[in-house]
């Protein structure tokens, strides 16, 4: 057995490939992927790094031989100072258990009600909507997916908190995926502006979520959404208790930075690939007006619109909002691809690249939605696409994102198309902890006029 896989070389001990690493993840991961094949190594510094890209071992990685792994110790620790001990980060007996608190929260019969949350939010935005101004739609879908997450996980309304929380997100997002990047950080006692932005972003989260969970605990009351279920939840097959106050906080903040910012990029990424292919929009509106008319759109609605499932699925697999995994550290020596990788190694899997991989999704650059349709979907080798992780530890919230950017792309259309603003050209990937358009998307839009959609008073 060969024990160290092929990868780039580097005479600073890893120093060039670290600050590549840093500065142009999507390129520098995809070269070594294309270059060096299913599992590449090289060094960053003290740093043993392992690129796994290849369906079968990803199986392995997340689910076959998950217990050979852990999540690096620093690489978590600043994200534990926003998300505290969520299920993103819990470990162990602990994490199971709040998983078996939480999946009721996602369970079918509640999702009539996220649904028609999603869709009254998405009918309030367009009624501000004017067509031909240029505006920034990637921004939009981040205060619309805001008050979403609002609507269903605490069943209040942001109102003007929205714009605050939105910058707040965006703060957390830049500055976690700059300290993710570097193992040297200084405390975070160290009054640097950075640290005192993040500060006051982590601070403005907090403050809103704790104020929800206290104002719900007094009142007891069970409001159909998230947060009701967190509180309510007891673990009858473990110690028969609830959550603590602080759980719930912890399960909720990972809730609210996951459950609208993975879902803000996936939009915009959405409407960038919608507007710059009119075949694919035209199919979409023809299937929208059979389903919907101009009626408000269902839970039920949801298993009517197949393309607009193929549309998001091809969306997610061309520009993942996850775009990375978590890093694994190897905890015991674990065989992977006819290579041994010693204990403390880190193995890495990354969306971007495995679902552009021209081994597994043909012309993989293209926008080609009906990859998912009947007949070929079943083509797509397993783990050749997982934009939500998988394996035990797979997004909880997966079947919730992926109805909630259907139904809002289905509610936007009955009323406009979206266009590329002048001068906006190709969208440039900007790898925050989500993927998102680098600068934003600047469209205009054009509001329908068949009669049976024109917009009603």
């Amino acid at each position: 057995m060969t024990k160290q896989p092929p990868g780039p070389k580097d005479a600073l001990l890893g120093a060039t490939l670290a600050r590549r690493f840093r500065s142009e993840p999507l390129e520098f991961i995809t070269e070594v992927c294309r270059t060096y094949g299913d599992v590449a190594y090289f060094r960053m510094g003290p740093l043993r790094a392992y690129i796994v890209n290849h369906p079968q071992l990803i199986r392995e990685v997340l689910v076959t031989k998950n217990k050979s792994f852990r999540r690096p110790r620093w690489m978590t620790a600043g994200l534990a100072k926003i998300d505290g001990n969520g299920l993103v980060l819990s470990e162990g007996d602990f994490w199971l258990r709040q998983r078996r608190l939480v999946q009721p929260a996602f369970q079918s019969k509640r999702f009539a009600g996220y649904a028609a949350a999603m869709v009254r939010s998405t009918r309030a935005m367009l009624e501000r909507w004017t067509a031909n101004e240029p505006f920034d739609i990637a921004d939009e879908m981040t205060h619309l997916t805001l008050d979403i997450i609002g609507a269903t996980l605490f069943g209040v309304e942001l109102g003007d908190r929205g714009p605050q929380l939105s910058e707040a997100v965006r703060t957390i997002s830049q500055t976690f995926v700059e300290e993710a990047g570097n193992p040297f950080q200084l405390p975070e006692w160290v009054p640097t502006a950075r640290n005192r932005r993040k500060r006051a972003a982590i601070k403005t989260l907090d403050d809103l979520i704790r104020d929800v969970i206290r104002q719900r605990r007094a009142s007891g009351e069970d409001r159909g959404d998230l947060l009701s279920m967190l509180l309510l939840a007891v673990d009858h097959e473990g110690d028969g208790r609830g959550m603590t106050d602080e759980q719930a906080r912890d399960e909720a903040m990972t809730m609210f930075n996951a459950g609208h910012d993975s879902t803000a990029a996936a939009l915009a990424w959405t409407w960038y690939l919608i507007a710059r292919h009119p075949e694919v929009e035209a199919r979409l509106v023809a299937e929208v007006d059979s389903v919907l008319g101009d009626r408000p759109a269902t839970f039920a609605d949801v298993a009517q619109l197949p393309f607009a499932e193929t549309v998001v699925k091809e969306s997610l697999r061309l520009y993942p909002p996850t775009w990375a995994m978590f890093p694994r550290k190897v905890v015991e020596p674990v065989e992977l691809g006819g290579y041994t990788i010693p204990r403390g190694g880190w193995i890495y899997t990354f969306q971007w690249v495995t679902q552009r991989d021209p081994r597994f999704f043909a012309d993989p650059t293209r926008f080609d939605p009906d990859r998912f349709a009947p007949g070929r979907v079943e083509q797509i080798p397993q783990y050749a696409y997982f934009p939500f992780g998988g394996g035990p530890r797979g997004c909880i919230g997966n079947v919730f994102a992926t109805m909630e950017t259907i139904l809002i792309v289905a509610t936007v259309l009955q009323r406009f198309r979206i266009r590329l603003a002048p001068g906006q050209g190709e969208a440039e990937p900007e790898p925050l902890i989500s993927i998102r358009p680098k600068g934003g998307l600047r469209v205009t839009l054009e509001r329908r006029t068949e009669p049976a959609l024109a917009a009603r008073p």
